[in-house]
């Protein structure tokens, strides 16, 4: 019981961090950034960088869910508890990374950009479980 309180805990923290985040990255603007063209401000670079990262989640939630819908349960598991220490990493690893300009006005897009890197990172891993050819032995699902 303490186990699921400590990881709901983590999880209310994780989603109040990107919420704070977010609204860092966006700030007040009252019109959606073009991010097509290149942005012009240090708000709009932020915003653009946070975009970015959106389209970066979407991709790897598609992954995580169809490799978890994929495995066993025992795996399942696995795969839940490897994802939660993995998001500790990214938040970790990209607060290291944006901490040379911590206070800065391009500290949300560094973070937003490190968070999107490492997202695409983690669905390219996670793809490879899911196309994982026969005779493949780290392969944790069954070929097709």
């Amino acid at each position: 019981m303490k186990a699921t309180l400590l990881k709901r805990l983590f999880i209310l923290g994780l989603s109040c961090h990107c919420a704070l985040a977010l609204a860092t990255a966006t700030g007040n603007q009252s019109e959606p950034v073009d991010c097509s063209k290149t942005p012009g401000t240090q708000s709009a670079l932020n915003a653009c960088a946070f975009q970015d990262f959106e389209n970066a989640s979407a991709a790897y939630s598609t992954a995580y869910k169809t490799l978890s819908q994929s495995v066993g349960n025992q795996q399942r598991k696995l795969l839940r508890q490897v994802q939660t220490e993995w998001l500790q990493y990214r938040v970790k690893a990209c607060e290291f990374e944006k901490s040379g300009i911590e206070g800065g006005s391009a500290a949300p897009m560094i973070n937003w950009q490190c968070q999107a890197r490492l997202t695409r990172e983690r669905t390219a891993e996670l793809q490879r479980f899911l196309d994982c050819k026969e005779g493949d032995l780290s392969c944790v699902r069954q070929p097709r």
